[in-house]
């Protein structure tokens, strides 16, 4: 029996029986499109917990700290210094790396001052360290005394010579323009008090961008590093002529932290690992995201475990429909093996027909899962959520896969029942 025969009569005897075949069909129509869903819910969950981490910062970059408190036994201190940058540098993997300088300096526009922290970097490599602007541009190579405002600067500048009450009770309303106003720098911290000391003179600097609102990064204003070491350096003289040496903590060429860019997200897990090696402690966005995976990974496998309840239910249908279609067609066998049909024909025939059902089902049960995400992620983000449901095409391609095989699986017990009916036995049947 060719396979063009045995498709046309597979078809065919469903035909016959339609009703049957049609409500066979709708289980595992509901099956497909069950776990379809539930497994697209679980997908939609960690693309949406990876939508939030990105907004957080870049994927591919990892914070490099020394250690608070170093091994005593080491011969060598582990920090983070020109030397130790190279050796960064030199990493497979790696892509750009800035050693970073936190300071808190005070920014000046006319009377008004905002106090800051500043981030010291190396202007080039801003932009790949994923530090994005919401307006104006990043830091560039060759950048003097310009700085990008923290996202939260126009909020925060006032008037150093209000009372605090009045500074922050809503009575006063400063609003700032970052790209025509004239700014200046200072590490006086007390500039438009009384205790300020006019012996410290301010810097001018240029706003060239305000820092997008994406984690813990954009409360920083962002600064050349050589700019930022010039300025710590004047503080530090000026704190020693002043006999307040106690208080420094900085040391030039040794770096609060560095930031390094993967070249691939697929290394920043090992590139932790060599760090933490060298004796480093690290911290990367990729280390959430696993934990959000871990989360989504379990709940994918509990909605689909209920999703899969339906599909066997409809794999019994399919074994019920395949055995009652047997019984009524006990003479046809018996007919078919004495024109010739092989026990492989004869089992062929019932495993193409179980196949259509769930090959048919898992088409349209797809199609409809399509069709409920579409509806769920509307639904979601009207209520401001974000995207809840995502079906990808490997996971609509399975789904079809999955429910053919479930009805294969579930018709060969009938089909393997079929073939064992003895022939002149079968044709007696009435």
């Amino acid at each position: 029996m060719s396979s063009f025969d045995l498709i046309n009569m597979a078809l065919r005897n469903l035909w016959k029986r339609k009703l049957r075949t049609f409500l066979t069909v709708l289980g595992v129509i509901i099956g497909t499109a069950s776990i379809v869903v539930m497994i697209s819910v679980g997908i939609g969950m960690n693309v949406g917990y990876r939508e939030q981490i990105e907004e957080m910062g870049s994927l591919y970059v990892i914070t490099v700290n020394a250690p608070y408190s170093s091994d005593s036994k080491s011969k060598e201190k582990v920090q983070i210094d020109t030397a130790s940058l190279e050796k960064l540098k030199k990493i497979d993997g790696v892509e750009a790396v800035t050693p970073v300088l936190q300071e808190y300096f005070t920014l000046i526009d006319g009377r008004n001052v905002y106090d800051t922290s500043i981030m010291g970097i190396l202007p080039e490599t801003m932009e790949a360290m994923g530090l994005d602007v919401s307006t104006g541009r990043t830091l560039q190579e060759g950048d003097s005394m310009a700085i990008v405002l923290s996202a939260y600067a126009k909020t925060g500048f006032y008037n150093p010579k209000l009372s605090w009450q009045y500074r922050w009770n809503g009575s006063q309303s400063i609003e700032i323009d970052p790209y025509n106003d004239k700014f200046q720098i200072t590490y006086d911290n007390s500039y438009g008090t009384k205790q300020m000391d006019k012996s410290i003179k301010p810097k001018k600097v240029e706003v060239v961008g305000e820092m997008k609102e994406n984690g813990q990064n954009s409360y920083y204003t962002v600064m050349p590093l050589s700019d930022v070491e010039k300025m710590v350096a004047e503080r530090e003289k000026y704190r020693k002529a002043k006999g307040e040496t106690g208080n420094s903590t900085k040391k030039k060429g040794v770096y609060d932290s560095a930031m390094v860019k993967a070249d691939d997200i697929n290394s920043v897990e090992r590139i932790q690992q060599e760090l933490k090696d060298m004796g480093f402690e690290t911290y990367s966005l990729v280390d959430y995201l696993k934990q959000t995976q871990e989360t989504s990974k379990m709940l994918q496998m509990v909605l689909g475990a209920i999703g899969a309840i339906s599909l066997i239910v409809a794999a019994i249908g399919i074994t019920n429909t395949m055995v009652m279609s047997i019984y009524e067609r006990t003479r046809e066998i018996g007919v078919m093996k004495v024109i010739g049909a092989t026990v492989a024909d004869i089992r062929r025939l019932f495993l193409t027909e179980a196949a259509f059902i769930g090959f048919m089902g898992g088409l349209v049960g797809v199609a409809i899962s399509y069709g409920v995400s579409k509806i769920v992620n509307v639904v979601g983000v009207s209520m401001g959520q974000q995207t809840l449901s995502v079906i990808p095409v490997w996971l609509g391609l399975l789904g079809i896969i999955f429910a053919t095989f479930v009805g294969v699986a579930a018709g060969f017990f009938p089909a393997v029942r079929a073939t064992k009916l003895s022939a002149l036995a079968a044709i007696k049947t009435e």
